[in-house]
């Protein structure tokens, strides 16, 4: 049995979600609790393999509390629908559910509990400075099928798709394939370090070094970057400062 304690400063909230997690085989709630203070006590006594975490609680963020955490626990995020929060725990690489909880989401998470790892410290740092500064993060987490990898946006040259993955292109040689859209990055990463000249590609335009009027980008490293005909004119504005 998976060991799962609530933490979330709406009683409804904790009550919607223990009545849920008794009809999910193979795992057992714990305890629930409303906050960080109680939560310090709690989590100690009753050892839980699994976290349900609101993020904004009233003595804190759900980030303070996971930093103090040891061993880590495996965590879901609970948010209500706050755009910099979502953002801030998809910087991070983790896993989260919106208020209030569908239980075909709750069960597709739960699924997922069975392979995620614990939180690693590197990743809660990331989604807690997005989530304090509400502002332009400068790195982000990507999750392959062997690593969590923490890449600065210098890192990133282009990112390509393909079949729903999208692959990254670092200044060091390497590649990291995630089984996630490019549209998802495109959403996420910044558009003032980032340019989609093509539906299947999102380039650093800080490694863009020319335009070539034969309808393409040329990469500092003299890859090719198609620009799609619906797009060149925002290319251009963008490239030139227009836009």
């Amino acid at each position: 049995m998976i060991r799962v304690v609530i933490i979330d400063d709406e009683p409804a909230i904790r009550k919607d979600l223990q009545a849920l997690m008794q009809q999910q085989a193979g795992f057992i709630v714990v305890g629930a609790c409303g906050g960080i203070q109680e939560a310090r006590v709690l989590i100690p006594a009753s050892q839980p393999d699994l976290l349900l975490l609101d993020i904004s609680l009233a003595d804190g963020t759900g980030f303070d509390l996971l930093q103090e955490l040891t061993p880590a626990c495996k965590v879901i995020f609970i948010t209500a629908h706050q755009h910099f929060a979502i953002k801030a725990i998809k910087y991070g690489a983790l896993d989260y559910l919106l208020k209030p909880v569908d239980e075909e989401e709750l069960q597709q998470a739960l699924a997922r509990v069975s392979r995620m790892q614990a939180a690693e410290p590197a990743q809660l740092a990331v989604a807690r400075e997005q989530l304090k500064q509400g502002g332009l993060p400068h790195r982000i987490v990507l999750r392959s099928q062997q690593y969590l990898q923490i890449v600065a946006f210098e890192e990133i040259i282009y990112c390509q798709s393909d079949a729903g993955y999208t692959t990254f292109f670092l200044t060091d040689g390497r590649k990291i394939v995630v089984s996630k859209s490019i549209k998802e990055y495109e959403e996420l990463l910044p558009d003032t370090w980032f340019l989609r000249p093509h539906q299947s590609y999102l380039v650093n335009h800080r490694f863009i070094d020319r335009y070539h009027k034969d309808g393409y980008l040329v990469l500092r490293n003299n890859i090719e970057i198609p620009v799609s005909t619906r797009r060149k004119d925002f290319v251009m504005e963008y490239l030139t400062g227009n836009r």
